[in-house]
């Protein structure tokens, strides 16, 4: 489990506790896929009380073997781009399948106008202290952008990471430290490892899975 907290260029806080999970892993076509899950809650935080903020969110996201092992940072960070399929629900609502995520998802992107590019590079080793111990890690660095089109408005966000992998931990990431300057406004958030396990995952999403209509 790890927790976020973003500070918005009026100094506004928000919290996101997110939980991690591997399913595990199953045959598609000769090829060893993961069902990687994440779960959600947002918080907005003032005068050290929070205040949940937006429903419960899940995602479960089948991602390949061959994705984890080329290019891992990438696909921590972007697992709906890497998804064969996405499972997605949100509070009490029915849990919604999309098919061939990472496709469809690219689809939606160039349909939205949005463009990512980002870059990572790994710059040696730390040892970092945690809420869940200290741990030998690797230090990977992040630049990259994105732009994107709403409502006739375009949005530029720029993008600066740090990150702090362990191989000890599942997800790898520690610690990250990253600043976001959206339309020239300036978010920075700060991410750090709580609790971590290595056995008994199960999925939080409940109900039937339907798929979606397109």
């Amino acid at each position: 489990m790890r927790e976020t907290i973003t500070t918005d260029h009026k100094g506004h806080q928000t919290v996101a506790v997110v939980r991690q999970k591997c399913l595990g892993s199953e045959q598609r076509q000769g090829q060893t896929y993961y069902w990687l899950e994440t779960e959600v809650d947002n918080y907005k935080l003032k005068k050290n009380k929070r205040k949940p903020n937006g429903e419960h969110m899940v995602f479960k996201v089948l991602v390949s073997e061959e994705a984890m092992n080329s290019d891992p940072a990438n696909v921590v960070n972007n697992l709906q781009g890497f998804g064969k399929e996405i499972i997605m629900q949100s509070g009490d609502s029915p849990p919604m399948m999309m098919a061939e995520g990472g496709l469809l998802a690219g689809t939606l992107m160039k349909s939205m106008g949005i463009e990512v590019n980002y870059q990572f590079k790994e710059e040696g080793k730390e040892t970092i202290d945690t809420a869940a111990g200290a741990f030998k890690a690797r230090r990977v660095s992040g630049v990259g952008s994105t732009h994107t089109k709403i409502l006739f408005k375009k949005m530029e966000i720029k993008s600066q990471s740090l990150m702090w992998f362990s191989d000890e931990v599942p997800f790898g990431i520690v610690k990250s430290d990253s600043t976001d300057t959206v339309n020239g406004k300036e978010n920075r958030s700060q991410t750090r490892l709580l609790e971590y396990g290595k056995s008994g995952a199960v999925s939080a999403i409940t109900g039937e899975v339907q798929r979606m209509p397109f």
